[in-house]
């Protein structure tokens, strides 16, 4: 029996762990791509070997169907884990926030992964993460850049414990994403935002399915849906889609 060999051809996907020869008119979008470039820079994902396109596409098309579903009712969009915000900056760039209406909330150590709750098969892999990509402090760098955008609100502390600063109101919650590569954090936060999400909101998680390294993650988040009678979509691109109901 002949193996069938993926050919890749002028109108291929192929990245960020995803081929596809299916259609992604998408990456033909002049606005999205330009945004894209713009996002990326200074970041490990402007690379060409390294660009995530298919999980920014995903991201910024539910982040703007949710400003739309919910129009002119007051509330927040949030990130939890933003590093370097290029899915933050890309969100902000492709979406229609209404002023005075809208707020995005970033949250983030902008120094890496905390480690001291990770379950034992997590440990090596956030380590190496730490090592390689979030080794320097962010902060400064992610506030600069959205000087200009006097709706993002940028939170600095280890979740979930940020969550609960009397400053920030996380009421009404219109879309949230989720990045923190630590199961511990993700779930603890969740049980406090979950009730805060208005019917209908997208919650998107970056790696939900990505690979076995964020294993610990899945199972987690398995556990926890179970618990609201849903289910989580996984997505080729390694991300994970629910929505309150």
């Amino acid at each position: 029996m002949k193996k069938k060999l993926f050919e890749v051809n002028k109108d291929s996907y192929c990245e960020d762990g995803l081929a596809t020869n299916h259609v992604t008119d998408f990456m033909r979008d002049e606005f999205f791509m330009k945004n894209y470039s713009i996002a990326s820079k200074n970041t490990n994902m402007e690379k060409l070997s390294h660009r995530i396109l298919f999980r920014a596409y995903i991201l910024t098309y539910f982040s703007d169907y949710a400003l739309s579903l919910f129009g002119d009712k007051k509330g927040c969009l949030i990130e939890l884990g933003t590093h370097k915000a290029l899915m933050a900056k890309m969100i902000v760039l492709n979406s229609s926030f209404k002023k005075n209406i809208d707020t995005l909330y970033l949250f983030d150590t902008f120094k890496g992964i905390p480690t001291g709750n990770l379950k034992k098969d997590e440990i090596e892999h956030v380590k190496n993460l730490n090592s390689d990509l979030y080794s320097e402090n962010t902060y400064d760098y992610v506030k600069n850049l959205f000087v200009d955008y006097p709706f993002v609100n940028i939170v600095k502390g280890e979740l979930p414990n940020s969550l609960n600063q009397s400053n920030i109101d996380l009421e009404n919650i219109k879309f949230l994403h989720i990045d923190l590569n630590n199961s511990f954090a993700e779930i603890e936060s969740i049980k406090i935002l979950y009730e805060k999400l208005l019917i209908g909101a997208p919650v998107i998680l970056d790696d939900y399915c990505y690979s076995e390294n964020y294993r610990d993650q899945k199972t987690a988040w398995d556990i926890f849906i179970k618990t609201k009678n849903l289910k989580i979509l996984s997505l080729p691109t390694g991300q994970g889609v629910f929505f309150k109901i």
